[in-house]
C-alpha cells in the first residue's frame, strides 16, 4: 500500500525519492508512513539525508516514530572515509548513532575499520535511559581472489554502559546490562 516517486536521472548528481504508505486495517496495525531521501554525488564526494516518520494508531499516545539519517563519503584513493549520523526518536526517548569508518585498498587487499558511538537520551515510559550508551569497534580484512570472489575476516567488539544490552549480531542471547559483546567471522563470498 505504498506509493513512491524517484527523481529522474540527469540532475547533475542529485538523486532522491519520496514515499507515502497509507493506513489500513485495524487500529493495532494502522501504520501511516511518510519518508524521503535526497542525495548528491560528484567526483569523490557523496552526501545524503533521509527521514521516515511512522505513526501507529495503537501507539498514538507515545507519538510518531522518527528515523533521520545524514551521511557522506569522501573517496581519496586508496582511502575511502565514511561519516554517518542517525537518530531514532519516539515520545521523549531518542537514540543517536554516530559512525566513522574507512577502507584502505591496496591491490587485492582491503583493510576496514569503523567506530560507532550510541547515545541514549530521555525516558522510555518512566525509566531514564541517559546512562545506557554504547560504543562499537569493527576491524576487517578482505582479500579479493577475483572480481566475484573474496576471502574475508571481521572482528567486532561492543562495549555497553549502564543497563545497555547492545550486542554484536549473532552473539549469545541474554546479555546482562552493561556487559560487553564481541564476535568474529571468517569466510569466502562469491557473487553470482
Amino acid at each position: 500500500n505504498a506509493v513512491q516517486y524517484f527523481l529522474p536521472g540527469g540532475l547533475g548528481g542529485v538523486e532522491g525519492h519520496v514515499m507515502v504508505a497509507a493506513a489500513e486495517g485495524s487500529a493495532a496495525t494502522d501504520n501511516k508512513t511518510i519518508g524521503g531521501r535526497i542525495g548528491w554525488s560528484g567526483g569523490p564526494v557523496s552526501l545524503s539525508a533521509a527521514q521516515t516518520v511512522t505513526e501507529n494508531g495503537a501507539t498514538a499516545a507515545s507519538g510518531k516514530f522518527k528515523d533521520t539519517a545524514i551521511g557522506g563519503t569522501f573517496n581519496m584513493n586508496p582511502v575511502r572515509v565514511n561519516l554517518a549520523w542517525r537518530q531514532f526518536k519516539q515520545a521523549s526517548a531518542k537514540q543517536t548513532n554516530l559512525m566513522l569508518s574507512g577502507v584502505l585498498t591496496m591491490g587485492s587487499n582491503e583493510l576496514k575499520a569503523s567506530v560507532l558511538k550510541i547515545n541514549m537520551a530521555g525516558r522510555s515510559g518512566t525509566t531514564a535511559i541517559d546512562a545506557n550508551d554504547g560504543q562499537q569497534l569493527g576491524l576487517g580484512y578482505v582479500y579479493n581472489l577475483s572480481k566475484r570472489s573474496a576471502l574475508y575476516a571481521t572482528y567486532s567488539r561492543m562495549s555497553n554502559d549502564g543497563a545497555a544490552t547492545f550486542q554484536v549480531p549473532g552473539g549469545p542471547t541474554g546479555l546482562a546490562g552493561g556487559k560487553d559483546s564481541s564476535g568474529y567471522e571468517v569466510g569466502i563470498r562469491h557473487n553470482f
